[in-house]
């Protein structure tokens, strides 16, 4: 059936006046259409956890980037590769996998065969090295406030009676000089075992994991088990061992500690409620303000990275960005990577490892694109969890 006359007017005035609107109406760009427009996906993969993808296309660059929320069911963890330090290093996907985590980043750079963490590190309140001065990622138990700045931890040994204290120089990290005390737990694993040749006492344990009265420090009560000089190592038998060189005045002390007597332990790094440390380099963002500066060197070009930020409501920001793949992305600079955290709303950053150890597993799946391809195995892992941290007690 033909329109009628006035059928036929009313079309062509529609048809004039949608022709009007198109000529006459500003343009708004789509994604496809302008270059210089980034591509945004996102999406939900836990309560209080979202997934976003990032494509620019002019340089080409792709970011991956975790959001937390604050006041939600997810907690954030982070964990060795295995039980202990020198256990074999593992992928990013296995350790998520290994700990039921919804997502995961790599961690702090890896040193040394089979592998530890460089910085500092801690989980589940347990401290599990004191190592070379540098930066940290510092997380709340309860998730409320995270610090990054440089940081070394204080750990100490004190006896409950008395009230005497003895200052620990280090913490699974080498055999202690003269004049220096050594603390080894069951963490150290092979990689960091009690010395030989040494006066040491074994502490078993007495008590939960606990923090002190103004909760800046992680204390944990003991019992002196044994204490002796000895060629061979002191074997820790689930406790820990506390060393020093022979014929010091720290080997007499430690000799005249009585089987029973009631310790504590305690290890902090000044920040209140602190369970939870990575380490890393260098600091990105600091109180609002990117604090890289240009740099030269291979470190400081674009290449694959991988952050840890913070911001002003609370959440927590996890970004990988892939690099060294010319026609999929540059990478990131330092100074651009700090500019990338800031814009996503950190106002606390730090650099973790990259190149290609930089990786993001999301529910089960490596979703970038490793730069060696293929997953790199490293020592340390940054975990999402959709509940509580099991780990805790």
């Amino acid at each position: 059936m033909k329109p009628t006359m006035r059928r036929a007017y009313a079309l062509c005035a529609v048809l004039t006046y949608l022709l009007a609107l198109l000529t006459t109406a500003p343009a708004v760009a789509r994604d496809d259409d302008d270059p210089a427009a980034p591509i945004v996906k996102k999406r939900k993969i836990a309560p209080g956890v979202t997934f976003t993808r990032i494509i620019e296309r002019r340089e080409p660059r792709r970011t991956f980037v975790l959001r937390i929320r604050p006041l939600t069911s997810a907690t954030l963890d982070v964990t060795l590769a295995g039980a202990t330090l020198g256990s074999p290093r593992r992928t990013v996907l296995f350790s998520a996998n290994a700990h039921d985590a919804v997502a995961a980043v790599n961690g702090d750079f890896t040193g040394g065969f089979p592998g530890r963490p460089t910085h500092v590190f801690a989980q589940d309140g347990h401290l599990v090295q004191s190592h070379a001065p540098g930066s940290v990622f510092a997380l709340a138990r309860d998730e409320s406030a995270a610090f990054v700045g440089p940081a070394r931890p204080v750990v100490s040994l004190s006896d409950r009676d008395t009230g005497q204290t003895w200052r620990l120089d280090r913490w699974n990290f080498t055999p202690p000089a003269t004049g220096e005390l050594a603390g080894f737990s069951p963490l150290g694993g092979t990689e960091e075992a009690p010395p030989a040749f040494a006066c040491s006492v074994r502490l078993l344990r007495d008590g939960p994991i606990s923090f002190d009265d103004d909760r800046t420090g992680v204390i944990l009560d003991l019992v002196v088990d044994r204490a002796a000089c000895a060629e061979e190592p002191m074997e820790r038998d689930g406790g820990i061992v506390i060393s020093t060189p022979p014929a010091t005045d720290e080997a007499i002390q430690l000799l005249a500690m009585e089987s029973g007597s009631r310790m504590r332990l305690r290890w902090s790094i000044g920040v209140q409620g602190v369970y939870d440390v990575v380490g890393g380099m260098p600091i990105l963002v600091q109180d609002g303000q990117v604090v890289v500066s240009a740099c030269p060197g291979a470190f400081c070009g674009r290449n694959p990275r991988t952050g840890i930020g913070y911001t002003a409501n609370g959440g927590v920001l996890l970004v990988v960005v892939d690099g060294r793949q010319p026609r999929w992305s540059v990478g990131a600079s330092l100074r651009e990577f700090a500019t990338i955290m800031h814009n996503l709303g950190a106002v606390q950053a730090l650099n973790l490892d990259g190149g290609g150890s930089s990786a993001m597993v999301v529910k089960g799946e490596v979703v970038n694109r490793p730069s060696d391809g293929q997953q790199r195995p490293i020592s340390n892992t940054v975990l999402v969890l959709s509940g509580p941290d099991p780990g805790e007690e």
